[in-house]
């Protein structure tokens, strides 16, 4: 039997099918288009994408799979499990869900695009939690540090940002350097292809908080003063994400020694870099206080469907207890 889920995000069009073993049968996105020069997508226009990427997935997935084998259509409804939390974009994957549901008489689970990535996370990384346990998501569109307790059935936000998201961060920056958004993996390519030292950035953190945006004010004073080239590109994008695992790193220890808890597991888009996990794997920080790391696989750490289908297995055999 097949589970289906469907996330629509901001910036990604997602279907993801598994079975009840929890394997992966179908895993299809579209990136939405952002023009040239532009900083995001309005609303509006993301919902417009969204709707021709949707018809052009699902007639991929009933290409691939039967209709009389689905079992679930589980669909991120809104960003997070917090009342008033709602964005256009997610009615998409919503009304399309209910549709699909009424004509073939299936349930339907509404889920959080959170939710999706924290499940996600939990299977690419394999992890094992121990009872609560911490939760950084890091991406465009948010950066929190979040306490999930009861199973994940409950998640509370304890730190993270109180300005800039981490992807935000990166973005400005990018853009301002002549890079296209998103601009994380051209800018993650830039340090691999040019040897330099990176630009130093102040870090600013307040128990479990950082803030980025004094960062982003510092690197964008340094960017007016200078000629871009390649090399500056290059020392730029390694400061960024080293102020960005820096940041991660001060709160992740403050809240590990508030909460009481050693297990910590990154999700977002943000958490794919590879010189942010270099730092965070390779801290002294993190082994002399005992604390477990779980990365999320990088193409499951970027939006994507795949937790909203796997919660579905989850729901599904809770209905029928």
């Amino acid at each position: 039997m097949y589970y289906i889920g469907l996330d629509t995000s901001c910036y990604t069009t997602s279907i993801a099918v598994v079975d009840q073993n929890k394997k992966v049968v179908f895993d299809e996105r579209i990136i939405l288009k952002v023009s040239e020069g532009e900083r995001g997508l309005r609303q509006s226009d993301a919902v417009f994408q969204h709707n021709s990427n949707i018809a052009e997935l699902t007639e991929a997935l009933f290409k691939t799979i039967s209709l009389s084998q689905i079992k679930l259509i589980s669909v991120s409804s809104r960003p997070r499990n917090d009342f008033g939390s709602y964005m256009p974009v997610f009615t998409v994957g919503l009304n399309t869900a209910k549709i699909m549901g009424r004509c073939l008489n299936i349930p339907i689970i509404e889920t959080t695009h959170q939710q999706s990535h924290i499940a996600a996370g939990i299977w690419s990384s394999k992890a094992v939690l121990r009872g609560s346990f911490l939760v950084y998501h890091i991406s465009g569109g948010t950066s929190e540090l979040l306490l999930a307790e009861n199973q994940m059935g409950k998640l509370t936000v304890i730190g993270g940002t109180n300005d800039l998201n981490a992807g935000q961060f990166i973005d400005r920056v990018g853009v301002s350097m002549g890079l296209k958004f998103p601009c994380g993996q051209q800018m993650d390519n830039l340090c691999d292809f040019y040897a330099s030292d990176s630009l130093s950035i102040p870090v600013s953190i307040s128990e479990c908080y950082m803030s980025l945006s004094g960062p982003e004010s510092h690197v964008q004073r340094y960017i007016k003063s200078r000629q871009i080239d390649e090399a500056l590109k290059a020392s730029v994008s390694k400061g960024v994400f080293l102020c960005i695992a820096k940041s991660l790193e001060k709160t992740i220890i403050n809240a590990v020694r508030k909460y009481e808890t050693a297990d910590v597991l990154i999700v977002g888009g943000v958490a794919s870099n590879k010189l942010i996990k270099e730092y965070i794997y390779s801290s002294k920080a993190f082994k002399s206080n005992n604390i477990r790391l779980f990365f999320c696989e990088p193409r499951y750490s970027t939006d994507n469907a795949l937790g909203t289908a796997l919660i579905g297995v989850d729901a599904e055999k809770l209905l029928e207890v």
